[in-house]
């Protein structure tokens, strides 16, 4: 589906139906991650859910509007009307992103966020997973934690999409390291500086470790009330480390610009089409996506304000290996096609493992 030789095909953009530019863009980027396309062109009808739901219909609207992108030659554009339908029907249902569906301008990462989730949501079944590890190894504990979370609720975005971070508290009172594991589609990363970051920077900022004041540890302060004012009986303090334990095939990077209060950080954004993520990554784990590089496929990108803007995609064509701006229904190749532009409009990256 993703091979061909005429250069154009595939690249076409998606109409503007009325601020779905947040929509849009996240859309150009989703259908482009090989794995994902694919599966839905071959696989996907064994996997949606044959009860009706919202979450089975959003699946089926999913596969007809990928299908119908990759079936013609640009330079055209679609109207995803019925996509966009049954996309704000599922918000209905949703108290944290039911404010999608009024026509307004969105936030093009919560859409994104509500969509895989929903994707995940129309394939999800029990799966068998098997844990060969010795139980007292630090392995065994993760494997166990991806296991009893993702077993039950299975479905292939897990394979494309999903890693497992590792958060470990250290207690400063006796030392004592305990260790949880939590699934993840996403990583969120943020500013330490304003004006100018490196995704590298962003990720020491995200990854430095946090102090915990008044921390109830099991093994030293079991017992002892929260803000005792007897310095004796005061808890300890604790620090919590988050490191990757293991990443996905297709990783999604998306940067914190928009801030609780309503503003937006504008800072510079630079980093490499080739990244390596072993810095971040736990001690102990013996993933191979430790030492794996990542080629960055495809960005999208804000213009505007916190309170208003649009929303446009970059994309590395995986027919002519050139990047191309996908602006709503319109589709163009960039100036240097060899390489995005980031900057301050950067928002959302998507990484492919080589």
């Amino acid at each position: 589906m993703l091979a061909s030789d005429n250069p154009k095909k595939g690249q076409l953009g998606l109409a503007n139906l009325g601020n779905t530019c947040y929509l849009n863009s996240a859309l150009q980027c989703l259908r482009h991650v090989p794995d994902l396309t694919v599966f839905f062109h071959k696989h996907s009808d064994s996997w949606i859910h044959e009860k009706p739901s919202k979450e089975a219909t959003l699946c089926k609207a999913y596969k007809e509007l990928v299908t119908g992108l990759w079936s013609q030659v640009g330079p055209a554009a679609m109207k995803p009307a019925g996509f966009i339908h049954y996309f704000r029907e599922s918000l209905k249902d949703c108290p944290t992103y039911e404010h999608m569906i009024t026509p307004q301008p969105h936030d093009s990462g919560e859409a994104l966020t509500f969509l895989l989730d929903q994707l995940h949501e129309g394939m999800k079944k029990p799966l068998n997973i098997n844990v060969v590890a010795e139980k007292t190894s630090v392995t065994y504990g993760a494997l166990m934690a991806w296991k009893e979370q993702v077993a039950p609720n299975y479905s292939p975005i897990v394979d494309y999409f999903f890693g497992l971070m590792e958060v470990s508290i250290t207690c400063k009172g006796c030392s004592k390291v305990r260790c949880k594991y939590e699934p993840f589609n996403m990583l969120k990363i943020g500013f330490e500086d304003q004006k100018k970051s490196s995704l590298e920077q962003c990720m020491d900022y995200e990854f430095s470790a946090e102090e915990l004041d008044e921390y109830q540890c099991d093994d030293c302060s079991p017992d002892m009330p929260k803000d005792s004012p007897n310095p004796k009986n005061k808890r300890p303090s604790a620090s919590i480390q988050r490191r990757i334990w293991r990443l996905p095939q297709n990783l999604i990077v998306i940067l914190k610009r928009f801030n609780p209060n309503g503003t937006k950080c504008h800072s510079d954004f630079e980093a490499s089409s080739v990244q390596r993520f072993s810095k971040w990554f736990a001690e102990k784990s013996p993933e191979c996506s430790k030492i794996a590089e990542y080629n960055l496929q495809s960005v999208v990108d804000h213009h505007g304000s916190a309170n208003g803007g649009h929303y446009v995609a970059q994309v590395k064509s995986p027919i002519t290996g050139k990047w191309n701006v996908y602006d709503d229904e319109n589709v163009s190749t960039m100036k240097d096609g060899n390489q995005a532009y980031l900057g301050r409009p950067s928002y959302i990256l998507f990484y492919r493992k080589v």
